[in-house]
């Protein structure tokens, strides 16, 4: 087994415990950071960067911050930053993936300075060409299907989100 995979699976499995078992909503959002970080480790190990690129960007970028708004905007006046501040979950948290982050990059340049082949890929692997190719040939209809059910969600959410219709 590949370590870099180990690490990152093993981060990703690790994170999404930690997200569902933490008690507090901002801990809950800080595990589904890293769980969405190691997921586009995952994926540019398997020499796919554009889907990395979207998982960083629409997930934990837009995602997540829209996540973390949505916590901050319900959280009541009585609750204090120090308390979250102090809480020994966060601090576990960074420490988990600081030494995970460092072990991977440990890993990665010792993969760079042996120097082994690369794996041959087809040609335009991964590129955003082919990508867009495949989406909208071989996979048309499950794009679709997709802005479809995009669709419906944005109508429901306009039609639960107004006070009077």
């Amino acid at each position: 087994m590949d370590l870099y995979f180990i690490t990152f699976a093993v981060m990703a499995v690790g994170a999404g415990i930690f997200t569902i078992t933490a008690r507090e909503a901002l801990t809950s959002a800080l595990g589904l950071l890293t769980v969405f970080v190691a997921c586009a480790a995952l994926y540019l190990h398997l020499h796919a960067p554009l889907i990395a690129i979207f998982q960083i960007s629409i997930y934990a970028g837009a995602i997540l911050v829209l996540v973390v708004f949505v916590i901050m905007l319900l959280m009541s006046p009585d609750d204090r930053f120090e308390a979250v501040q102090r809480n020994m979950a966060y601090r576990i948290m960074g420490t988990i993936v600081a030494l995970t982050m460092l072990g991977a990059l440990a890993a990665a340049l010792r993969d760079v300075t042996t120097g082994g082949p690369a794996p041959a890929l087809p040609e335009g692997f991964g590129s955003p060409a082919r990508f867009g190719e495949l989406f909208f040939s071989d996979y048309l209809i499950h794009f679709e299907v997709a802005s479809v059910l995009l669709l419906v969600a944005l109508v429901a959410a306009i039609y639960l989100g107004k006070k009077k219709l």
